[in-house]
């Protein structure tokens, strides 16, 4: 039998009595559900900052880029006078997009009817415009919305009203802060669609448990699943979940292997050496870090069963100066793992509607996916009394 939006926020809402060790996965519905999904964008993407790339797709005056942030269309643009904005892109004339893709301006010029745009958003010219009553050029400026840099990462937020940034990643930065992200360059840049839903995306980017299956010929080679544990949160704001992985023995002599600590790593505690480090900020950022290296995904749910991912793979600065060919050397390893990873959604889609198809216990080694589900839970069923079963069974 078919769920209710209802009967999904129930079974949300059983998850935050559940102990992790005792919840079970979400039920297929969760991930095909009209209803549900439209309540997740409403309340979770249109109220969250979301990451939409990095501060050095946008190094010099000028440059910008274009991205679609829950349909709306957004200019990521760093201004002549240096500060980066994220500007709606539609003409206040007649609704054309004045850029496309990505280039380098000092002005915007709508295709349409030539409408010029500063890089602060202003409106500079319209032709022909002296005989209407109507126009006010001082009211014709392309909207912002609210960016913020994290370590370099560019986050927006659609909610004017939103609470800042900074205060939702401290807790996050305070637990990885010897990894040095404000230190790190992309290398490798990775964008693209995968055929699923969003949840299946974020589920699967914040566990090593399934190194056993998906990564058994790359990274499970060096941090296999049986690694896996869960530290202990440094706060208790239910920001993120993290999870660590232990080298396997084989590698803890300094067996040479493409993913080992580089760089200086006079900073690292032995267990960060000795581990990979998963963090996954609520809703949808995650990295997967290792002393020196850094795979991070942003997504972005395109409708119920599609999900646009954005990523990337960075390297301490010191590393990518001391080899300039890390890139090349590392670039393929990357992109079959994302290639891996990109199977959780698209084939698990696949066979979603399957009416056999059953929720299932998660291991101990997922309670990163039961915490998951309880954001999910305190986001868009707080207000439930859950049944005694619906989270574990």
């Amino acid at each position: 039998m078919t769920k209710s939006l209802d009967d999904l926020l129930d079974d949300l809402g059983a998850y935050l009595t559940t102990p992790d060790n005792a919840c079970w996965s979400l039920p297929r519905e969760a991930y095909l559900d009209p209803d549900l999904h439209a309540l997740e964008v409403r309340e979770i993407f249109e109220k969250s900052w979301l990451c939409v790339g990095r501060d050095e797709y946008v190094p010099e005056p000028g440059d910008y880029y274009t991205i679609d942030v829950m349909g709306e269309p957004v200019i990521i643009v760093r201004g002549t006078d240096g500060r980066v904005r994220a500007l709606n892109s539609v003409c206040r004339h007649r609704y054309m997009p004045v850029v496309q893709d990505r280039g380098n301006t000092k002005r915007f010029v709508c295709p349409y009817h030539a409408w010029v745009y500063g890089t602060d958003g202003r409106l500079v010219a319209a032709p022909h415009m002296e005989g209407s009553a109507a126009f006010d050029k001082k009211a014709c400026s392309l909207p912002e919305y609210r960016l913020d840099n994290w370590m370099g990462f560019l986050f927006v937020n659609l909610d004017d009203d939103a609470e800042p940034l900074q205060p939702m990643m401290a807790s996050m930065e305070k637990a990885s802060v010897n990894y040095r992200i404000a230190d790190q360059t992309e290398i490798f840049h990775y964008e693209t669609t995968w055929n699923g839903n969003w949840k299946l995306s974020a589920e699967n980017s914040m566990e090593y448990y399934h190194h056993i299956g998906l990564h058994a010929d790359t990274v499970g080679v060096q941090m296999p699943a049986k690694g896996t544990y869960i530290p202990e949160s440094p706060a208790s704001d239910d920001t993120f979940t993290h999870e660590r992985c232990r080298m396997g023995d084989a590698f803890l002599g300094g067996k040479a292997h493409a993913m080992n600590p580089v760089g200086d790593l006079s900073g690292m505690t032995q267990e960060e050496l000795e581990t990979g480090y998963m963090v996954y900020v609520f809703p949808a950022f995650t990295m997967a870090m290792r002393p020196g290296t850094n795979n991070w995904l942003s997504f972005r749910p395109d409708g119920v069963e599609k999900t646009k991912v954005l990523g990337g793979y960075l390297v301490w600065n010191e590393v990518l100066a001391d080899n300039p060919d890390i890139a090349d050397q590392r670039r393929d390893l990357i992109a079959k793992v994302n290639e891996e990873d990109a199977l959780a959604t698209t084939e698990l889609a696949k066979v979603m509607r399957s009416r056999k198809a059953a929720r299932g216990p998660l291991s101990h080694f997922e309670g990163t996916v039961a915490q998951f589900s309880k954001y999910l839970a305190r986001t868009l069923a707080a207000d439930r009394k859950p049944s005694q079963a619906t989270a574990a069974e």
